[in-house]
């Protein structure tokens, strides 16, 4: 959902000239990458102790470094298959951290959900690339990693400076609007998954034919 320009910019204009920066320390591209689960990790303790405002801070320092260590590998000219398959899975840890926090801080229900969503709608790409071949261009489907982390830190924000709303817990509301969310994503993905095998086995026909 978020689109390749807003993506670009983040990394041209904000990512990138933090990694130049970064790349100069002599930390690599992998270590950046390492350092998110610590930083989710303390920022969900924060959830845990209900320092909402320093567990955003880590949060997002812990989240944003996807974008920094893409920029550090680029400016070291160090990109590597293994770097970015790591990135992927520290992602995917990242996320569970945090949702691991909010259970913690008192809303395991929600957390379980918006968890079981986030899993489910990220394993409709490989699960489809185990049985037709898949690049890695974007699906037109909302609740992808970028839309649900950014929902989570502006939805979080406006949770701390609003408790409640109507009676109603604010994190509660958020994290159930993120399972629903994601959910429909996935079920996005579902048909878009369904419309590229059609396609690809009219197009293998259509070579059998041929040949």
């Amino acid at each position: 959902m978020l689109g390749k320009p807003f993506r670009k910019w983040i990394e041209r204009d904000i990512a990138h000239p933090i990694g130049c920066v970064v790349a100069r320390t002599g930390l690599t591209a992998n270590q950046v990458t390492a350092l998110s689960i610590p930083l989710a990790i303390i920022g969900a303790y924060c959830l845990y102790a209900h320092e909402y405002v320093a567990a955003l801070i880590f949060m997002f320092w812990g989240i944003f470094i996807d974008n920094i260590d893409g920029a550090v590998a680029r400016a070291t000219k160090n990109v590597t298959r293994w770097g970015s398959y790591f990135d992927a899975m520290m992602d995917k840890y990242v996320e569970m951290i945090i949702f691991v926090g909010f259970a913690a801080a008192g809303y395991p229900f929600e957390s379980l959900l918006a968890a079981a969503s986030t899993m489910l709608n990220s394993y409709a790409k490989p699960a489809l690339a185990i049985r037709i071949p898949l690049g890695n261009e974007d699906w037109p489907a909302v609740g992808e990693r970028g839309d649900r982390l950014a929902l989570l830190l502006i939805g979080f924000s406006a949770a701390i400076l609003w408790p409640s709303v109507n009676g109603f817990d604010s994190v509660s509301l958020l994290l159930l609007f993120i399972s629903v969310f994601v959910f429909f994503g996935g079920l996005q993905r579902m048909m878009f998954a369904r419309k590229l095998i059609n396609e690809y086995e009219r197009t293998r026909k259509r070579l059998m034919v041929r040949k």
